[in-house]
């Protein structure tokens, strides 16, 4: 009887504490803002081969994501400016901005990642990136994944050369979670 009470009183603050960290009053939601920069680390040039001779690519710098890539043999690119809102702006009510983006920044599966949505973006998810050392055949390798989807489902990875993306192509590393292929 004391081992039911205890676990109960344990739920009970866990729950209660637990609400109290996931809601954040009025004043601090006003507060919040999107992120302003891309993280440093996430800058530079990155690329990933698809295994039939051409290479996707996406290019951070402090304010602009450019992507670059092939679908069914067709290229597409496109580069989009980050800026920063408040969380809270409710996307279709603010103007219409077609080329900007927002990204959140946020920790899951024990990493830092962004997530990038549509300045205009109310609903769905948006593209998430993480940096991270990942270990091939010994060595360190330096690696953004590329995510979508509510469970963070990791597509493609990107690296910073060219030789080293051919190399690993669509390797699968240990400890992510992909989308089923």
């Amino acid at each position: 009887m004391k081992k039911q009470v205890w676990l109960v009183a344990v739920l009970a603050g866990l729950l209660w504490g637990g609400a109290q960290v996931v809601t954040p009053t009025t004043a601090q939601a006003k507060a919040q803002r999107t992120a302003k920069v891309y993280p440093k680390r996430l800058r530079g040039t990155w690329y990933h081969y698809d295994g039939q001779g051409k290479y996707d690519r996406v290019k951070f710098t402090k304010t602009k994501w450019r992507s670059v890539g092939y679908d069914n043999q067709q290229r597409y690119a496109s580069t989009l400016k980050l800026h920063q809102r408040r969380v809270s702006a409710d996307p279709e009510q603010i103007a219409r901005h077609p080329k900007w983006v927002v990204g959140y920044k946020l920790r899951a599966r024990h990493a830092s990642w962004i997530e990038l949505r549509g300045w205009n973006q109310s609903a769905g998810d948006g593209t998430y990136y993480k940096v991270a050392n990942k270990h091939y055949h010994g060595q360190k390798i330096r690696v953004i994944s590329e995510a979508g989807g509510a469970g963070l489902w990791v597509t493609q990875h990107y690296y910073a050369s060219k030789k080293v993306a051919k190399q690993l192509g669509n390797h699968r590393f240990h400890g992510e979670v992909y989308y089923a292929s």
